[in-house]
């Protein structure tokens, strides 16, 4: 991953919408920490800021801006992906690493032709019987 990055002029934009705390939040700071290391552009979208201080000064943290109360996890996706179809406009070659949101992320991959690593935390299962996965993102 690390060499894909720095082919793309060193842009890593990281996409989590909701941090609610868990093992996946856990891994985040740790993955995220450990490549600012190696790749001097990270930038992350999450809607939730409660763990913005456990992440590396150097990375960009970039949060929605909250209008209303927002209850919904969709609604989290939805303003999230909003930002990130932006950054993908403005830092052209860019390597999505997303951590939630995947299917919406593989679409926009799709539509704004960017590359993207998903990362999944869902049963094999549930992926093996699923009707996206017929067209081959």
């Amino acid at each position: 991953m690390i060499s894909s990055v720095k082919k793309n002029n060193n842009n890593l934009i990281i996409f989590m919408p909701s941090m609610e705390g868990g093992g996946v939040e856990k891994n985040i700071i740790l993955i995220s920490n450990f490549l600012i290391n190696y790749i001097k552009n990270i930038t992350l979208i999450t809607f939730d800021k409660k763990f913005s201080k456990l992440f590396d000064k150097r990375i960009k943290i970039i949060y929605p801006e909250k209008k209303k109360k927002i209850y919904s996890k969709y609604s989290k996706y939805y303003y999230c992906l909003k930002i990130l179809i932006k950054e993908v406009i403005k830092k052209k070659k860019s390597l999505i690493f997303s951590f939630q949101a995947n299917i919406y992320c593989l679409i926009l991959s799709k539509i704004f032709n960017f590359k993207i690593i998903v990362r999944s935390n869902s049963s094999p299962t549930g992926w093996n019987k699923n009707f996206y996965k017929k067209f081959n993102f």
